[in-house]
């Protein structure tokens, strides 16, 4: 079912111009998109669904003929399938007796909710899918059929010139990956999110763009289960023993307490009973270390051979108690830091997922073949043998420096496909999700989209395509500033980046940087709209983050420096330029950098 096998002739005649979300529905369109050698036109067509459609099957009909219409100025009207009349039927979704009289066989069942059917018979095509699936068909026939790109929600690329010929189609697809998710704050948009088949719950997915796989208290939730501001002074004994002493401050669950235990189960219940539509209920540790060596606790750590241990064993009591009456609902937890090693004998049960977190490694090189990350490679083997629900919840961005630049985007795709070799069946890439303008968050976004649905997807091409249809003309200079930039950590293995790598990063030296300078200075003369100016200008933003950061007392631009990433940064938004902390804040970062650099009232640049 993950096999691609499709024929597609996309004549090269096809104008692919790229737009401003807010233009797409400008002057019409003149393409002519023929199937079978017919084109497609209202007179001789129609978009077909089922008698009482699913929401999901009537909006992706809606978006199939608003696209259509852009494209070719001409709107295919959408009918219920025993209303169509004579015309050559585009069936979307469970329309049964029209893909019996049209010989075609769609095995719902095998497709699950997100595999996709696309079937051409003669003039007449088929765009089928259960709950999500029937979505993600359409929008798969309008990108690798018709060459429309969403490459972010404030730009998309319709061809409205020349001539699409669609061949001969038979496509039958499921995703590798059940949960696809990022955080970037343009990746939540609902309308992007459905059309690039990114389905996690930072999403605004709504019923009709297929809903999402969504979490109830996502993370970090021993505090949610009992907090100690409310518990600890009556019942120490529920949180972990530290030292010999039982701790309130930055501290977990004694998880070998039979009162913890069922106080969780009831309020994993609760939660279910408040939360009905999510999928992911988490039963994790607290983002701090502080486990519990408590006697008991100890004991059973040392049998398991890791601190996992206690942790399997608690949320698989707690996934048996909600098993017979949710068993649709999955109990999720962690394997972060002190329990990312497996348990040697407890197995998780078929109901709970393990989210295994990759913070330690080095993400300039692909995780495989990096030495720096063995252990880590260890332990995906590892949960694999024993985990029927393996995530994976990665780090793509740096957090102490998140504007800075991170040469991570050839190392996405071969991460991606190693984890799919080894088990993974849902992918969490935790990205610059507490600001907007972080380093090439756009583009990271489109690449990590793509390569999630399809892990064969070829990430130069993504890049290239992207950088095209987002930055016009500073295309190409953007993306030697791109390669010059991962060059280095490509050249010196030994060079890692972590997720608190620093501006003074040996791939971010004064020469390599004032190439970048060259690039850049290219890429803002290549551009002459506004819109294209800007989105260069923020594109620019880590380059002078890291001058910023390098430079010392004295340095003449560095005032001038200062003022221009202070205008880019609020006029685009940018509100931290770190995950955490006060620091972390624009308004202070700039006042820190200003005191460092001795920059007093007056002395901005020009």
């Amino acid at each position: 079912m993950h096999h691609l096998s499709w024929h597609v002739a996309l004549l090269a005649a096809v104008s692919l111009l790229a737009v401003s979300a807010a233009c797409v529905a400008g002057p019409p369109g003149r393409s002519v998109i023929t199937v079978g050698g017919k084109a497609l036109d209202p007179a001789t067509h129609a978009i077909v669904i089922p008698e009482g459609p699913t929401p999901q099957e009537q909006h992706a009909a809606e978006d199939l003929a608003n696209h259509v219409e852009q494209m070719t100025g001409k709107r295919l009207p959408v009918a219920a399938e025993g209303r169509r009349g004579e015309k050559t039927p585009i069936v979307v979704g469970k329309c049964t007796a029209t893909l019996a009289r049209l010989g075609v066989e769609v095995d719902f069942d095998a497709l699950g909710l997100e595999g996709i059917a696309i079937e051409t018979k003669g003039p007449a095509l088929v765009l089928a899918g259960n709950r999500r699936g029937v979505l993600y068909a359409v929008y798969t026939f309008l990108e690798d059929c018709c060459g429309c790109r969403w490459f972010a929600p404030d730009c998309s690329r319709i061809p409205k010139t020349g001539q699409v010929v669609v061949g001969d189609l038979k496509i039958r697809y499921a995703p590798p990956l059940e949960y696809r998710s990022t955080d970037y704050p343009c990746s939540r948009d609902a309308d992007w999110a459905a059309r690039n088949k990114i389905n996690g719950t930072q999403t605004h997915l709504d019923e009709k763009r297929g809903g999402k796989v969504a979490y109830s208290h996502f993370v970090h939730t021993f505090n949610s289960i009992l907090h100690p501001d409310r518990h600890f002074k009556d019942h120490p004994e529920w949180f972990s023993e530290v030292k010999g002493k039982r701790i309130g401050g930055r501290t977990q669950l004694c998880l070998t307490n039979p009162e913890v235990l069922e106080i969780a189960k009831k309020t994993v219940r609760q939660w279910i009973q408040d939360a009905p539509q999510a999928t992911l209920f988490s039963v994790s540790q607290n983002d701090w270390h502080n486990y519990c060596t408590c006697k008991t606790c100890a004991a059973l750590s040392e049998k398991e051979e890791s601190q996992a241990g206690p942790l399997i064993h608690f949320v698989n009591a707690v996934a048996d108690a909600i098993a017979k009456d949710h068993p649709d609902k999955i109990i999720s937890t962690l394997a972060y830091q002190y329990t990312r090693k497996p348990p040697k004998h407890a197995k998780p049960r078929p109901n709970v997922c393990v989210r295994l977190c990759s913070i330690e490694c080095c993400f300039a090189h692909p995780l495989e073949t990096d030495p720096y990350n063995k252990t880590f490679v260890d332990d995906i083997c590892a949960w694999n043998r024993i985990c029927d629900r393996l995530y994976i919840w990665d780090y793509i961005i740096d957090y102490h420096h998140s504007v800075m630049p991170f040469p991570n985007l050839r190392s996405l795709r071969p991460n991606i496909r190693f984890f799919i070799d080894h088990g993974v069946k849902g992918l969490y890439e935790e990205a610059c999700y507490f600001t907007p303008a972080s380093e090439w968050a756009e583009l990271r976004t489109w690449v990590i989209a793509k390569t999630m649905w399809n892990p064969n997807y070829d990430t130069d091409w993504a890049i290239d395509e992207f950088l095209a249809g987002y930055y016009g003309a500073a295309a190409w200079p953007l993306r030697q500033y791109i390669d010059l930039v991962h060059r280095q950590v490509v050249e010196h293995p030994d060079w890692h980046a972590t997720i608190w790598a620093k501006p003074d990063s040996p791939w971010l030296r004064d020469e390599v940087l004032a190439e970048c300078v060259r690039y850049f200075d290219e890429a803002e003369a290549a551009v002459g709209d506004p819109v294209l100016a800007q989105r260069v200008a923020v594109a620019r933003l880590p380059l002078r983050y890291t001058r910023i950061a390098k430079a010392q007392p004295g340095d003449a631009d560095a005032a001038a420096w200062l003022e221009t990433f202070e205008t880019v940064a609020r006029k685009a938004g940018l509100g931290m330029v770190r995950e955490h902390g006060g620091t972390g804040r624009l308004d202070v970062w700039l006042d820190a950098q200003r005191k460092r650099l001795k920059i007093g009232a007056g002395q901005a640049g020009p």
